[in-house]
């Protein structure tokens, strides 16, 4: 199915993108004769298949929900665990598209996002899940929205050249001119079909939250998700850099990290962005923070770390050069997980770190930890346990008895 293959390459390292690669494969694409596409189903509308497996296929996020554990991935599954991560059930998904990220502002409440631009919602907790946006609506909001930006940059190029301003006409034209190429691009990418991924997701509550995806989406909504809109012109993001992650800083003060060492913060709940300098100009995938002190890695294994709250940075050696994907703080201990079976251990004072290669170097991307003080960490072999010091647990994961 070509829509499951831009998904792979998409994917082809954790969550970077392969961003030049997806555009030549998605025009291909469009040369192919209708004959090529007999028997496609789109993936938006066709459910997540049901499998005893769901737990050891592909999965690329795990979170927590009270004292649940939920994962997301491939295929549109998710899987819920009620035991620690030791049995797990699959929740029902009204759509096949991989999925990336997960977040539970409550045990009840709530959202996955992934490919092809797709948000989920739950209201159980995990069990069963709803569409409420796709890459199609993602795009003409997105049309809509470059529209309005040219409109307003025509309008202040007539109010100029009216008042004769020589300066403000100059001004005027670079940015009816920026605004047109935005138009062109969004348009452009509105005939390529739902392509976009979503990268992350944020709530605030039950009402606010945002969703970070490729090629500089950001979406938001104020109502639960009934509605999202394009809110992307809020970011100084000009090349539409990806975006791979939000993250909470403060108590109205977020970060989102990206693509060639893009670090954006906004310290009024996501109305207002500044760019801050990076201590990198690789693509990050993920920040941690515990007050002040913060801890940032991407590419090649790279991580920093801040006690200003991320003024300034330094480089830790963590004696691996593996991409790291994910991170959680834990009770005792500070998880990183990446490609090649990557985990690198920090006390609780997210210094001294430690790395170590587990057994079958397969990529991991993500972690979360349990009520029972050990770890689940999910990737490309599905679920697997370890304790408190990043060491694998030898003990059974399954599928609850009787779902199938």
């Amino acid at each position: 199915m070509f829509s499951d293959l831009v998904q792979c390459l998409t994917h082809a390292s954790g969550k970077a993108l392969a961003t030049g690669l997806t555009r030549v494969l998605l025009s291909s694409i469009a040369l192919l004769s209708p004959a090529a596409f007999a028997g496609w189903q789109d993936p938006l509308n066709t459910p997540a298949l049901q499998t005893e497996r769901a737990h050891e296929t592909l999965l690329l996020d795990v979170v927590r929900a009270d004292q649940r554990l939920v994962a997301v991935g491939g295929h549109g599954h998710v899987v819920y665990s009620d035991d620690d991560g030791s049995t797990w059930r699959q929740g029902k998904v009204p759509v096949s598209v991989t999925l990336v990220a997960a977040y539970f502002p409550s045990g009840d409440f709530g959202w996955a996002v992934g490919h092809d631009g797709v948000i989920l919602r739950t209201t159980d907790g995990g069990k069963n899940w709803a569409k409420q946006f796709d890459g199609y609506q993602a795009n003409d909001e997105i049309v809509a929205a470059a529209t309005r930006t040219k409109e307003r940059a025509q309008a202040q190029l007539d109010a100029a050249e009216t008042a004769g301003d020589d300066v403000a006409i100059e001004d005027a034209e670079m940015a009816l001119e920026a605004a047109t190429y935005a138009l062109q691009d969004a348009e452009y990418d509105k005939s390529t079909g739902s392509t976009k991924p979503f990268m992350d997701v944020w709530f605030y509550d039950a009402k606010r939250g945002f969703a970070v995806g490729a090629y500089g989406m950001f979406f938001a909504t104020e109502n639960g998700g009934e509605s999202w809109e394009d809110v992307s012109s809020r970011l100084p993001n000009p090349d539409r850099l990806h975006l791979n992650a939000i993250t909470p800083v403060g108590a109205h003060s977020l970060v989102v990290v990206g693509e060639m060492g893009m670090i954006l913060r906004s310290d009024d709940l996501g109305q207002t962005w500044h760019q801050l300098e990076s201590p990198y100009d690789g693509s990050l995938f993920g920040l941690l923070a515990q007050g002040s002190h913060q801890l940032l890695f991407g590419l090649r294994g790279h991580v920093y770390n801040s006690t200003d709250g991320g003024i300034s940075w330094n480089e830790l050696s963590t004696g691996s050069e593996q991409t790291l994907l994910s991170g959680v703080i834990g009770h005792k201990h500070t998880l990183l997980v990446g490609n090649g079976g990557s985990v690198v251990v920090f006390d609780s004072a997210l210094n001294n770190p430690v790395s170590t290669i587990l057994e079958g170097r397969k990529a991991y991307a993500a972690v979360a930890e349990a009520s029972d003080g050990n770890y689940v960490i999910v990737g490309e072999a599905g679920v697997k346990r370890l304790n408190a010091a990043g060491e694998m647990i030898d003990q059974s994961i399954s599928m609850a008895a009787g779902d199938f």
